[in-house]
């Protein structure tokens, strides 16, 4: 695919307010779903500080009042509330705040806090959340960094009006109208490189951000967008002594408000581009090289230039951490690199640190590019299990590997491009050397188009990405193949940026979670309130073929707070987890842990989940997939009474395909002016050929009938009922109207197992058996196994009461085989003739304690 169709069309489209027709979808403000309070955070002015220092923010959202506390993912934070102020009428700052209640939606409220960052924070992005009466906030970017702070000031739309900065700082600000644009006016000396980077859709941001570099005589000196997504990057050798005119401005000038902010830093201090190996072994040294820009050490490379700056190198040696599931990274990032582990990479001199460098670690080890591959008669050899480091260092650079397989070898083939950082478009072909037959040829991963992808509620984690999907290669012979690796720009473009990661391996089952506030088109926060329950929505990242279910855990609960296993069904890439809440729970706000563990090769596998929230809102039931991204940790709070209690009767139930049953379903109102009951009531997620939905008009006890078919998939899945309250509610308690307001119930968790009727096709050989008195006969039990069933089965014939002079046999298909062999012996003194209506019984058990039994009739002719 087009890098730059998806990137304008799609990416772009998206933070400006377009889609690939052109048509407008985000200009007016998009109101939060209907129901009780939430507080959403939007805007955080100034968006970082400097550690060490105190800074006051101005937080902009909804539902803001009543504040409490600020929640940073770091310890050592402190916050005091300031005083609200007003922004002067005619800043731009108050024209922004105007535009924006122009594009509709409810009043923003703001609230002024004064941030004091410890000493020690780490270096990068932090979450920041509200936390007030009514709950927790989604988060937003706050950046902690080491460079001098300083906040933009009205007016600079102009060279007469730039703001004077200094070189070695930071400048928060935002783009505040279409036609608004930033200048800035800093002092710097001949020689000096300048590295000024500009973070936006990195820090939350809805502004495609542009950035040009004048001298004192208005020469254009350089500019950059879209560095890498949105940001902005740009370098210049200062040509003599004086002033250097900054300007910050939207690229395409078509919008602007409070929501299109910016992080200016104007240093020379290192930047890093590209890091070659950039990928590493779990707890293994190695050494690198470092392409950037100020490196301590480093040297120009004639041969590394990226947008017409030749870049400097250093060689250094980097240490991974010994956890192969680490996440240990204090940047942005996306949906699509959720699956992958990584650590990041910085590096500092006199005047400061560098940006952190995402660092991706491998699940075999690393073979690096040697370079002279680029056709397939010089293809570089390589030896499975292993992971390629590569580079397109060239235009129309090619890189040929080869590698041996004997017939059957089952390998993984996955690329990584864009999931790494690196900006191109990958692509790879496998090529059979002996048949000299390109075998295949792998592009983009295709994920289901956008009404598919709602059905599946994946838009809400949206993980497409340009990087080829796996394949599973199962080698057709023994014989040398060949792997192609290439981008798509590769006739074009080329950097040191032009990083991949290709690994084949043997199939390496396995999976990583995601954890959300279930709010599938706003960003939110996630509120339990006393006596009821919450949801979460979980997602599941599948990784080689891993298809068994996940059970689900929570750890460090705060009191009155419980939650039960559950489980993501086999297959099931989504699903939702519960968390209850007793009627006398103190309120709390906090982080929480979830894991799911699963069987993987008869071993129990643990893996912690991710935490995610959604960025920027979408209009209900529309097919726009959301803009979301990892947060540090997932945080809930537990606040007041719910309006609610939905209860199921039972937490297990198990079903044969085919059969249904009853579960009562009692609905609590938990105050005495809630006479209604539900709307809406259904399966929080959908099984498919399952049916469960339920009539709770009033409070009181229903009976909800659960019905399966012969395809209603096998294995444990969670059931958890989610129907909308009308509740009459007002912020002021003692007023006397009370409008209703929807609100979303669920119930509690119950675990459906449904037993499939059978777990695999049974066939005999012989069909029918022929012995002679006193002998042995041989008989063949053969199985084609079903629903990913690895397990034993136990293996037995079955007599009828009136056949005699044959003996029963037993034995057992050990896990992972298909057959075994039984000895049926006859006795001395049968009688000669045909036995009829014999069986071969297995057994086995699907989930424990739920035993499948299946049958097939044979017969035993008994010979003198």
């Amino acid at each position: 695919m087009n890098h730059l169709f998806w990137r304008h069309g799609i990416a772009v489209g998206l933070l400006l307010g377009f889609t690939l027709s052109g048509r407008e979808t985000l200009a007016q403000r998009i109101p939060p779903p209907p129901g009780l309070p939430s507080p959403r955070l939007f805007v955080v002015q100034p968006n970082g500080g400097q550690a060490g220092k105190s800074v006051e923010i101005t937080l902009t959202g909804i539902d803001l009042d009543n504040p409490q506390d600020l929640l940073f993912s770091h310890p050592g934070f402190s916050a005091e509330l300031l005083p609200s102020e007003e922004p002067k009428p005619n800043s731009d700052q108050a024209k922004g705040k105007r535009r924006g209640m122009q594009r509709g939606g409810p009043p923003r409220e703001s609230q002024r806090y004064r941030v004091t960052i410890p000493a020690d924070a780490p270096l990068g992005t932090h979450d920041v959340r509200f936390v007030n009466k009514w709950g927790v906030s989604n988060p937003r970017a706050f950046v902690v960094g080491d460079l001098a702070e300083t906040h933009e000031t009205e007016p600079n739309n102009d060279v007469n009006e730039a703001q004077k900065v200094a070189i070695e700082s930071t400048i928060s600000g935002a783009i505040e109208s279409q036609t608004d644009v930033d200048d800035f006016v800093f002092t710097g000396r001949k020689g000096q490189r300048v590295v000024i980077s500009g973070l936006s859709s990195s820090i939350d941001s809805r502004l495609l951000l542009s950035l040009e570099l004048r001298d004192a005589s208005g020469k254009l000196l350089g500019s950059n967008h879209e560095y890498s997504g949105n940001d902005a990057l740009l370098d210049v050798d200062l040509p003599a002594d004086g002033d250097y005119l900054l300007r910050v401005s939207a690229f395409t000038y078509t919008q602007g408000d409070d929501e299109h902010f910016y992080r200016i830093s104007i240093t020379t201090a290192p930047w890093i581009d590209a890091v070659f190996p950039p990928v590493f072994e779990p707890g293994k040294s190695a050494e690198v090289t470092v392409y950037g820009r100020n490196l301590p050490g480093g040297r120009a490379d004639s041969s590394a230039v990226v947008e017409g700056r030749t870049l400097e190198t250093l060689r250094t040696t980097v240490k991974a951490p010994d956890d192969p599931q680490t996440l240990a990274y204090r940047g942005h990032l996306s949906p699509s690199a959720a699956g992958l582990d990584a650590f990041e990479l910085r590096v500092k001199n006199d005047s400061g640190t560098s940006n952190p460098y995402r660092m991706t670690l491998a699940k075999a080890p690393v073979v690096l590019d040697q370079g002279k591959n680029d056709t397939f008669d010089t293809a570089q050899s390589i030896v499975p299990p292993c992971e390629i480091a590569g580079r397109i260092e060239a235009r129309r650079d090619r890189d040929w590997y080869a590698f041996e397989a004997k017939k059957g070898d089952v390998l993984s083939i996955e690329g990584y491009a864009e999931r790494i950082g690196s900006p191109i478009d990958l692509y790879f072909a496998l090529r059979n050397a002996q048949t000299k037959q390109i075998m295949g040829e792998y592009d983009d991963i295709i994920e289901p188009n956008n009404n598919q992808a709602r059905m599946q509620g994946r838009r809400q984690f949206y993980e497409r990405t340009e990087d080829p999907g796996r394949i599973r290669f199962v080698a057709p012979s023994d014989g040398r193949y060949e792997l192609l690796v290439s981008s798509r720009e590769a006739p074009n473009q080329a950097s040191p940026r032009g990083l991949y990661r290709v690994r084949i391996t043997p199939e390496q089952p396995d999976f990583r979670l995601i954890l959300m506030p279930a709010s599938p088109d706003y960003p939110a926060g996630c509120v339990l309130r006393q006596g009821g329950e919450v949801e979460a929505s979980v997602f599941v990242v599948r990784q080689d073929g891993f298809n068994g279910a996940i059970t689900l855990s929570a750890d460090q609960l705060p009191n009155g707070v419980s939650c039960r296993p559950q489980v993501v069904g086999t297959g099931e890439r989504q699903g939702t987890l519960v968390l209850s809440a007793s009627a006398d729970a103190p309120a709390w706000t906090g982080t929480i842990k979830v894991k799911g563990t699963a069987t993987i090769n008869g071993q129990a596998v643990t893996r912690q989940a991710r935490a995610a929230t959604v960025t920027w809102p979408v209009q209900q039931q529309s097919n726009i997939p959301l803009i979301s991204r990892l947060d540090h940790d997932f945080i809930f709070a537990v606040r007041d009474k719910a309006p609610f209690r939905l209860e199921a009767g039972l937490s297990e139930l198990t079903l044969v395909q085919g059969e249904k049953a009853s579960v009562p379903l009692k609905l609590t109102a938990l105050r005495d002016d809630l006479k209604t009951g539900l709307q809406n009531v259904t399966t929080a997620v959908a099984i498919p050929n399952l049916n469960a939905n339920a009539s709770l008009p009033k409070p009181g006890e229903a009976k909800v009938e659960v019905s399966t078919t012969t395809n209603t998939p096998p294995g444990v899945h969670t059931l958890v009922w989610r129907g909308q309250a009308q509740v009459p509610f007002n912020k002021d308690p003692q007023a006397k109207q009370k409008p209703n307001v929807p609100v979303t119930i669920s119930s509690t968790p119950v675990t459906l197992t449904i037993v499939p009727k059978e777990l695999a096709r049974l066939n005999l050989n012989p069909g029918n058996v022929s012995a002679k008195v006193g002998q042995t006969a041989e008989l063949t039990v053969r199985v084609n196994r079903l629903f990913e069933y690895a397990g034993p089965f136990r293996v037995e014939v079955v007599l009828p009461d009136n056949v005699k002079g044959v003996q029963k046999a037993e034995g057992e298909i050990p896990a992972g085989q298909d057959e075994t062999k039984l000895a049926l012996k006859i006795d001395p003194d049968a009688q000669p003739g045909n036995r009829t209506n014999l069986a071969v019984r297995i057994t086995a058990e699907f989930v424990e304690k739920h035993p499948t039994t299946q049958e097939t009739k044979f017969s035993v002719n008994v010979n003198k």
